[in-house]
């Protein structure tokens, strides 16, 4: 009777995993939300940057632009540890006739440009703000590395629904006679 009382109060609870009294076996929602989170978000955060990336692509104009300062500061990378880092500005034609400065907002230790030196940017039509270097570390590398973990976080995820479903699969149920039927 104790046995049947926890059993029915289980059903009306939460639960993650549950087997019902006929033998049937249940998996939650929360458990499928669990094991496909982080995958799917990082793959989703993937998407969305590489959707940036083309829109920059896309709808950014190109220009030569000169670079007129180089900002140097110390930086820190896990590959090369301390590193010095640099951000360049450059000058640009907004318009026709219209001269403009701005920086990429981003720095890098392969950004070490020589003043006065010129080279091609992109820059939104609508806006005078930053400039992006068209280069694969500024558009591509962080929606690379972002899908790669999402990619490596997905395996084990789909290991773990292999075995739920298995799990749900090998339910022993109680056939009408009590003997017991996989």
């Amino acid at each position: 009777m104790l046995r049947i009382l926890l059993i029915r109060l289980n059903m009306t609870q939460m639960f993650f995993f549950r087997t019902l009294p006929d033998g049937r076996r249940e998996v939650s929602w929360r458990v499928w939300l669990l094991i496909f989170l982080l995958p799917g978000g990082f793959l989703g955060a993937a998407a969305l940057l590489t959707m940036e990336s083309l829109q920059i692509v896309s709808r950014y104009q190109r220009a030569t632009g000169e670079v007129t300062h180089v900002y140097a500061w110390d930086g820190w990378n896990p590959v090369d540890g301390a590193t010095k880092v640099y951000s360049p500005r450059f000058r640009y034609a907004f318009r026709p006739g219209e001269m403009t400065e701005a920086t990429g907002g981003q720095s890098s230790a392969n950004w070490n440009f020589a003043i006065g030196s010129r080279h091609e940017i992109l820059f939104d039509p609508e806006v005078k703000r930053d400039v992006v270097l068209p280069v694969f570390e500024r558009l591509w590398a962080l929606p690379v590395i972002i899908a790669a973990i999402g990619t490596f976080l997905l395996l084990p995820a789909l290991v773990a629904a292999y075995f739920v479903r298995r799990w749900l699969r090998n339910a022993v149920t109680l056939g009408l006679a009590g003997e017991q039927v996989r």
